[in-house]
């Protein structure tokens, strides 16, 4: 297993204590390249072997589904704000990341683009929501062109949606009962699981925020359990011996 480091992957399947079968999936892409870009993607496929890609979304003026985490481009050298700026004055734009001490170069990437990758090259998408303009607990309108995107590329059936917001949550579920979901959050308190359990929603809970006996709480309530960061080894092996873990966030 290659070192890992934190933010580098995103998910491992595993089926059974000692009998796993991993599948990695690069966080925003992967640590080779400005975050969320395509270049970060396709080094996530051919550089580390990934079966799985992460992004986070946000949209534009216009309602162009972008892969970004912020809210502007500040850390990658543009002062833009991406919710009132139009996908034509974003998409040219030169962004600038320096990762492990070397420097990168990208664009940004487009939701589209990136579904057409993950298809390409049979990954699987996860898509976390962040708050943005049409995708928040207060305003879910521009979610359907999200689903129209995923659709488009026949992947209702292999995406993931993961977001800290349970209204946002509540929504994909009760209109887009294909979709999988996972609810990001710190630890399995009673109230996350009751309403996990409510929704029949999967916690994909922080490394360090829960022990077996909360896996074993959450497959008596019919749920799996996800993690995130796994950035070792050692956790990666502490974290698989939690019989009926499905999923982990690294």
């Amino acid at each position: 297993m290659k070192k890992i480091t934190a933010f580098l992957l995103f998910a491992c399947i595993i089926s059974q204590a000692y009998a796993w079968k991993p599948q990695f999936a690069g966080h925003r892409g992967s640590y080779r390249g400005v975050e969320n870009t395509e270049e970060a993607m396709m080094n996530g496929i051919n550089h580390y072997g990934y079966t799985g890609l992460e992004i986070d979304v946000k949209t534009t003026s216009d309602g162009v589904c972008v892969c970004w985490h912020d809210d502007d481009l500040s850390r990658v050298g543009h002062n833009v704000t991406i919710a009132s700026t139009k996908w034509e004055d974003l998409k040219d734009l030169t962004l600038t990341q320096t990762r492990g001490g070397v420097t990168y170069t990208g664009k940004l990437l487009s939701v589209d683009r990136y579904l057409e990758i993950c298809k390409e090259h049979n990954i699987f998408p996860i898509i976390e929501l962040k708050w943005a303009s049409g995708i928040n607990n207060n305003d879910m309108s521009w979610f359907p062109k999200l689903y129209a995107l995923i659709q488009k590329h026949d992947m209702v059936d292999k995406a993931y949606i993961l977001t800290s917001m349970q209204k946002s949550l509540e929504y994909v579920r009760t209109n887009y009962p294909a979709l999988k979901c996972q609810f990001l959050c710190y630890s399995l308190s009673d109230s996350n699981l009751e309403w996990c359990t409510k929704w029949q929603i999967n916690p994909s809970i922080s490394n360090g925020g829960f022990d077996i006996l909360d896996v074993k709480r959450c497959k008596k309530a019919g749920l799996d359990v996800g993690t995130w960061t796994i950035n070792s080894q050692e956790n990666y092996i502490k974290h698989g011996n939690f019989t009926g873990i499905s999923r982990h966030r690294l």
